[in-house]
């Protein structure tokens, strides 16, 4: 299989049985039918000291000269990806060799969980951290520590008054985003998993004890951990096959002569964990039809823009709007009038409490952040939005 990334790799997976009689020119065979560069994945059931392995076996030594032959590169650690049963035992058997270009791009980790089997699930993922489809963190704003966020997030005179606004506005938003990472927790980068509707409460309860006990038997493999480990297996299955069943059933029943074929086939779908992946939608107007994002984007602004002119006032509104924009503003008079005046403590505070929480902007700091810092910070804060007020000159940002 050839997978496209910015360069074509060839990923071949192969088994190799453990008794059967595999000769060393067969492997190097194998090795020269490949496309270079290439990945050679796969349970080998060689044993060797060089990937985990308390031995080396015959199949290992011939896996050591191919790897040496070829100058290939092996990607995997010590962390063993095979567990035997009646010794109660762990081993290194599923190997990931790599042309020597791809070393440095990919990265060798093995799960935690056999899931009802005997082999470690391995991933194989690019080393430059990118990942597909990951959320982005939020904080969780209900398990905060707000007396330990108000205790760091402190913003001083020198922060706001003796530096250029943007160095001012880059100070500010780091402190108190310095105080949020500290004391309050954020929720995980890793993509939603869609759960199948027969997934209850009874599943993962069963489910987590067969995982706790899966723990106990890897740090002490013990025959009575294991007859613990087994018995809580086989009722977790046990537990999924009913579940199932009954969702089964209910879904059965639940299909009436009125029930719609897309209806069905929707629940069908849902059951064998298929959910239609979030696409853009198109847009239907009285003239065409749109279905890139960018013309989408484009016909909903002028929409906006439509409804929010002039032509959708009512005269009323548009006769206090005139007289309001007759009016001369003089902002070059020292005299303080309420459009050109200081801003105060109590409308800050007045504005904070009228926020809701809302998504933040691009800084990333929440209407949240600000209602909870001291009172001397939040009056630098003031200090701040004074300043940038009377001097004309906005953040960049």
């Amino acid at each position: 299989m050839r997978a496209k990334q910015k360069n074509p790799v060839t990923v071949c997976c192969v088994y190799l049985p453990p008794h059967a009689h595999i000769r060393q020119e067969d492997l190097n065979i194998l090795v020269d039918q490949l496309p270079t560069p290439f990945l050679l994945l796969g349970d080998l059931n060689g044993h060797s000291t060089l990937w985990g392995n308390n031995d080396t076996n015959a199949r290992g030594r011939q896996i050591e000269r191919l790897i040496s032959d070829y100058c290939l590169c092996l990607l995997n650690n010590d962390e063993k990806t095979y567990f035997h049963g009646p010794s109660r035992t762990f081993h290194s058997l599923d190997l990931a060799i790599c042309s020597p270009s791809l070393m440095p791009q990919f990265t060798f980790t093995v799960g935690d969980n056999v899931h009802n089997r005997d082999h470690f699930p391995i991933f194989v993922s690019r080393a430059d951290g990118v990942s597909v489809a990951n959320r982005l963190p939020k904080y969780l704003f209900q398990r905060a520590d707000w007396s330990t966020f108000a205790r760091l997030a402190v913003i001083t005179e020198n922060m706001v008054d003796t530096v250029a606004i943007d160095d001012a506005v880059r100070v500010v938003t780091e402190t108190i985003l310095g105080a949020a990472n500290a004391a309050i927790p954020q929720s995980s980068t890793r993509p939603h998993r869609l759960r199948k509707p027969w997934w209850n409460e009874e599943c993962s309860v069963a489910y987590r004890r067969q995982r706790k006990l899966w723990g106990i038997f890897r740090r002490r493999p013990t025959t009575e951990n294991l007859i613990a480990f087994k018995k809580a297996r086989a009722l977790a299955r046990k537990v999924r096959r009913r579940s199932q069943r009954d969702s089964w059933v209910r879904f059965v029943s639940s299909i009436t002569t009125s029930t719609s074929s897309k209806q069905m086939w929707k629940k069908v779908k849902s059951a064998n964990g298929l959910y239609q992946e979030f696409i853009f939608p198109i847009l239907k107007t009285d003239s065409a039809t749109f279905s890139s994002p960018l013309e989408i984007a484009n016909c909903i602004g002028n929409s906006f823009a439509s409804i929010s002119s002039s032509d959708s006032y009512s005269s009323a509104f548009l006769l206090t709007k005139n007289r309001a924009e007759s009016t001369t503003l003089t902002f070059g008079t020292e005299q303080l009038l309420p459009y050109n005046s200081p801003f105060r403590m109590f409308e800050l505070k007045r504005a904070l409490s009228h926020s809701r929480n809302t998504s933040p902007g691009p800084d990333g700091i929440t209407y949240c952040m600000l209602r909870h810092l001291n009172e001397h910070s939040l009056s630098n804060i003031l200090r701040l939005f004074n300043r940038i007020w009377e001097e004309h000159l906005f953040p960049s940002k």
